[in-house]
């Protein structure tokens, strides 16, 4: 039996989870949810933007690279935007725990949901793209391409489990370049997005991409400002600049990396 527990363990660390004793993960998830509404309680004495979610919690906890601080603004967002036309997008989605997330704040809409991954990893990386932050002690940032690969089974099986509706959600496969070539099904509106692509290029086109389908209140989430990749920021400094030169075409909010992780978020105005 201990055999099998080792064996158990090994598995599910591969993707990042760990396997606890039935009493204690629910005195931890118990001791979250307190802080969840806590939270909530107080994000909501300005306006109150964050309806109740019995669901929402569960997601918070379970999530992989994206902390439930930042998550709120994904939330806030999503809340923020839900009468502005266009579909959600999710660029990256990795294993669909924050397209989990998503697809949770948004089940009681009408809205498209539209996930965009290569299901193969991060692709190369450019020359604008110096290693940061070298999360997985690879020594290069070369190194990294093909990492961070999750099947599209696991993002179907999160939406399955929501019971998010089939026809309300279409998946991109492939890096996003060849998408742009040759996807027929793309967005034609968009409300929001959450970009989590990692590097220059594919950031750098995906940005230039909705600038064309957005709206006026339509919100942009650049995951990974400033961290792991410079290409990064690079490409949103460089986006911002190109876009607002002769007058405001986007407000920039960069919070405060100690408690909110680092993120861009983009609002056009």
């Amino acid at each position: 039996m201990r055999i099998i527990k080792n064996i158990c363990r090994k598995v599910f660390s591969i993707f990042g989870y760990e396997l606890l004793r039935l009493s204690q993960d629910r005195l931890y998830y118990n001791n979250f949810l307190n802080l969840v509404k806590a939270y909530e309680h107080c994000l909501n004495k300005s306006q109150n933007l964050i309806p109740p979610n019995e669901r929402r919690p569960k997601l918070l906890a379970r999530l992989l690279g994206t902390s439930p601080a930042e998550a709120y603004f994904i939330i806030q967002s999503l809340v923020k935007t839900k009468d502005i036309n266009g579909s959600v997008c999710e660029f990256g989605v990795a294993q669909g725990e924050t397209s989990a997330l998503i697809a949770n704040e948004i089940l009681s809409s009408d809205k498209i949901f539209h996930l965009f991954d290569s299901f193969q990893g991060l692709p190369k990386s450019s020359r604008k793209d110096q290693l940061k932050d070298d999360i997985f002690s690879l020594g290069s940032i070369e190194r990294y391409a093909g990492t961070m690969s999750c099947p599209e089974k696991m993002v179907r099986a999160r939406l399955k489990a929501l019971s998010f509706p089939l026809n309300r959600f279409i998946i991109h496969r492939g890096f996003f370049d060849q998408v742009l070539r040759g996807d027929v099904n793309l967005p034609q509106k968009v409300s929001f997005a959450y970009v989590d692509f990692d590097l220059y290029e594919p950031i750098k086109q995906t940005l230039n991409f909705l600038h064309n389908i957005t709206l006026p209140g339509a919100i942009i989430i650049i995951d990974d400002y400033d961290f792991f990749s410079t290409g990064v920021k690079t490409a949103v400094d460089e986006f911002l600049k190109e876009r607002n030169l002769s007058n405001i075409v986007y407000k920039c909010l960069i919070p405060d990396k100690i408690p909110y992780g680092c993120l861009a978020v983009l609002t056009k105005v």
